[in-house]
């Protein structure tokens, strides 16, 4: 699935139980000309998708001893057309097929490599041309 091009400053919800990667993201998105919205805690982050418009969600997939498997899902269903970055620390967790079989378009493993994570932000916003794909 190919997205049209974001002509706007683009919203981005980025889900994250630790405030550095929180902060790593505000001052990076700002570099891109994005408005990022950041949230910790899980049941204010699905709040904020069912009330709130956003060209694209990033989360951690292992939030404060919740499942961001189930966030994932409950987003996606709630809005199948979101595309969403799934980060994570922890590759075992689950696998990149689960995820994609969830509607994640990329996974990317912490620590993060900026080359991946600008490819996966800038494919899910339109930005260039491709197919959905788990990176």
């Amino acid at each position: 699935m190919t997205r049209s091009p974001v002509k706007r400053k683009p919203r981005i919800l980025v889900v994250d139980d630790d405030a550095n990667i929180l902060s790593a993201f505000r001052d990076y998105l700002r570099t891109k000309n994005c408005i990022m919205v950041g949230v910790s805690d899980v049941e204010l982050a699905f709040n904020m998708v069912m009330k709130r418009y956003f060209d694209l969600l990033i989360t951690d997939i292992r939030l404060n001893f919740q499942s961001g498997v189930t966030f994932l899902l409950r987003a996606k269903e709630a809005r199948p057309n979101l595309p969403v970055i799934v980060i994570t620390g922890y590759p075992d967790i689950v696998t990149k097929n689960d995820l994609k079989t969830y509607g994640a378009s990329h996974i990317l493993m912490k620590p993060l490599e900026l080359d991946q994570l600008n490819k996966a932000i800038d494919h899910c916003l339109g930005w260039h041309d491709g197919k959905t794909s788990i990176a």
